[in-house]
């Protein structure tokens, strides 16, 4: 079969497009892949992979849709590394079956993306009828946090960059350019932050008193200085949060809800063969996408 395989870190051209021999079970499921979602995850792994736990050589990707091998059911394979390939082999709690109303591209982007999203929104106990700011509404993780925002009943505001506020409003929520002054004193009561780096003092700027801040990790820089005197007489709570939270029947639950229309799902922003992995990365580092970026073997 073909896979990516990364032999050391780097930039998107150590992805590498190779044939590898099929997977063994193991004890393990396997499923032939029809798509297969980019997440930032696998950028930062990319770049250092010796940070997030990879072992050189390795085949990228947690996330995929496609058939058992073994009974041709439909799946969504999420949290097993090696999606990057035709072929790739999950431990049983980790393949999801879905229904015939979900296809293949949505799935794909429904793993990491909205268990994040689900986790980090959960964790602030986001109620009905609350002020919620998503920052960098127009990444994967932002546009499924809008998403479950709407289901949970928020009032949503995100922020984009200015081509992309249109679109942030097709989505249900209110748009925000990255340096709209209403986002100072906006008042919300939870702000989800994947950003962090010199966005983070916006978001406490944008949190009414005892506010929520959650953050999934850091698409800019994780390391960061904030006035602590605004958490302070704020009496404000920074979280973090993480899909690795979500149980496997809470992945069926947001399977269910895209299936029956309670989530719109995944925006897919394109579809690229398998072997231009590193035009993907390209794409999302340089923040030209709107929503998943999916490969296709």
């Amino acid at each position: 079969m073909h896979a990516i395989v990364v032999h050391e870190g780097g930039g998107p051209d150590v992805l590498n497009f190779e044939e590898v021999p099929d997977p063994a079970a193991n004890g393990k499921v396997l499923v032939q892949v029809e798509a297969a979602a980019v997440n930032h995850f696998d950028i930062s792994q990319r770049m250092a992979p010796e940070m997030t736990g990879a072992t050189l050589p390795y085949t990228p990707g947690l996330d995929a849709a496609g058939t058992r091998v073994d009974t041709g059911e439909r799946v969504l394979v999420s949290g097993a590394p090696g999606a990057y390939a035709e072929i790739v082999a999950a431990d049983a709690e980790n393949v999801r079956r879905l229904p015939d109303s979900v296809d293949f591209e949505r799935a794909a982007g429904l793993g990491v993306a909205y268990k994040t999203a689900w986790a980090s929104l959960a964790d602030t106990e986001l109620k009905s009828g609350e002020k919620l700011l998503v920052q960098a509404g127009s990444s994967g993780t932002g546009q499924a946090a809008i998403d479950i925002g709407r289901y949970l009943g928020a009032e949503v505001y995100a922020t984009a960059g200015s081509s992309k506020l249109d679109r942030i409003r097709d989505l249900g929520a209110e748009p925000l350019a990255y340096d709209d002054e209403r986002i100072d004193g906006l008042e919300a009561a939870v702000v989800f932050d994947p950003v962090l780096g010199n966005r983070l003092e916006a978001s406490l700027s944008a949190l009414a008193p005892t506010g929520r801040l959650v953050t999934c990790g850091a698409l800019d820089s994780p390391m960061v200085s904030i006035n602590m005197w605004s958490v302070v007489g704020k009496r404000l709570r920074i979280i973090g949060s993480g899909g690795g939270s979500v149980t496997p029947e809470q992945l069926d639950r947001l399977i269910e809800l895209v299936a029956n229309g309670e989530l719109r799902g995944p925006v897919v922003d394109r579809e690229l063969p398998l072997k231009q992995a590193a035009e993907a990365h390209r794409l999302i580092e340089n923040r030209e996408t709107f929503g998943k970026v999916l490969l296709k073997p």
